[in-house]
């Protein structure tokens, strides 16, 4: 119970905090809406300048289901190795990523951020230099209430605005940029029109101790078990009729089945398979392992590494453990045949 309640206050701390960061974005995106004219110039000759030129660096998408350690590789990579992200500054200026990437370089100079705390994966509360998800650059051309995109749902305008304002970027700072949002892992088909040579690092765990860390999740945040939530897969509203332990379960198997299914649109080389196991002792290879997969330079300005902490002990009572472990069986989790 005081696990809970910790977790209940972290909650509401959070969302304060979020509340907060809101406002102060949304006068920061108000200005930049009134001197749009302006800015708009600046944008459009940025664009035609830098999204007409080669891609010089392929965009790195973090993918996999929730509860994977995609958030601490995310925050390791974006501080240890010299690579663009979203950061909470940028995703708050999401009225121009010009303008974001633009305002947090010259605020924060390309600094390390030195920053690994999360909450469920939002780090508004950590700073606007920490690592961000930044769903709101997507949800300018994608629905919110769904996450798997298909052919039908793609528009030849959706795959020119996110490839030129994603190439402008790369481009601008000849960088490579790297993207920590689940949702991508549902979106392959519309990656691979916008970047068919994109890369990907795909995260897996034992899938108990991922659906325990799901449903853990939910009850430190007041989501009812029977409840969806999370990284919606194709079939999400299926799911949603099943037991929390069916339905936890399928999530993250029919997440990583689509994951498996559509990876087959790009080179083979061009995903990278980390397991969680991997966060722990072996880390320091595990983030060479990714940097010889960016290619990207290291920093030196790092001073924080991160602390990884290895939580694979079962923390539900047998009851729970055996339905889950009755549920997992029932699958294949090699091939994804079922």
């Amino acid at each position: 119970m005081l696990f809970w309640t910790k977790g209940y206050l972290c909650y509401e701390e959070t969302i304060n905090n979020m509340k907060s960061n809101y406002y102060f974005y949304l006068i920061l995106n108000k200005l930049i809406d009134i001197s749009r004219p302006l800015w708009g110039i600046v944008e459009r000759k940025f664009n035609q300048k830098y999204a007409s030129q080669p891609l010089q660096h392929q965009p790195v998408f973090i993918i996999g289901a929730p509860r994977t350690g995609s958030t601490i590789l995310y925050q390791t990579i974006t501080n240890e190795l010299d690579v663009l992200y979203f950061d909470n500054l940028i995703c708050g200026l999401k009225s121009s990523l010009m303008v974001g990437f633009w305002f947090s370089s010259m605020f924060f100079k390309n600094n390390a951020h030195n920053s690994f705390k999360s909450y469920h994966g939002n780090t508004t509360k950590f700073g606007s230099r920490a690592p961000s998800e930044c769903g709101q650059f997507w949800y300018r051309w994608l629905p919110r209430d769904r996450h798997y995109i298909g052919d039908d749902d793609i528009t030849e305008t959706m795959v020119i605005d996110i490839r030129n304002e994603i190439t402008s970027i790369i481009n601008h700072y000849d960088k490579p940029m790297v993207f920590k949002n689940l949702n991508a892992g549902q979106r392959l088909h519309l990656l691979h029109k916008c970047f068919p040579n994109a890369k990907f690092i795909f995260i897996k765990r034992d899938p108990l101790y991922t659906a325990q860390s799901i449903i853990l999740s939910k009850r430190r945040v007041g989501v009812k078990d029977e409840e969806f939530w999370g990284i919606k897969p194709r079939n999400f509203q299926l799911l949603s009729g099943m037991n929390p332990y069916e339905q936890i379960v399928k999530q993250i198997y029919y997440i990583e089945k689509q994951i498996e299914k559509d990876r087959t649109l790009f080179p083979r080389q061009n995903f990278l398979t980390i397991d969680y196991s991997q966060l722990g002792n072996s880390f320091k290879t595990t983030l060479n392992k990714c940097n010889g997969f960016i290619k990207a330079g290291g920093r030196t300005d790092s001073k924080h590494p991160a602390e990884i902490v290895m939580s694979e002990t079962l923390k539900l009572d047998d009851f729970e453990i055996e339905k889950f472990t009755e549920e997992i069986q029932k699958l294949d989790w090699i091939n994804y045949s079922n």
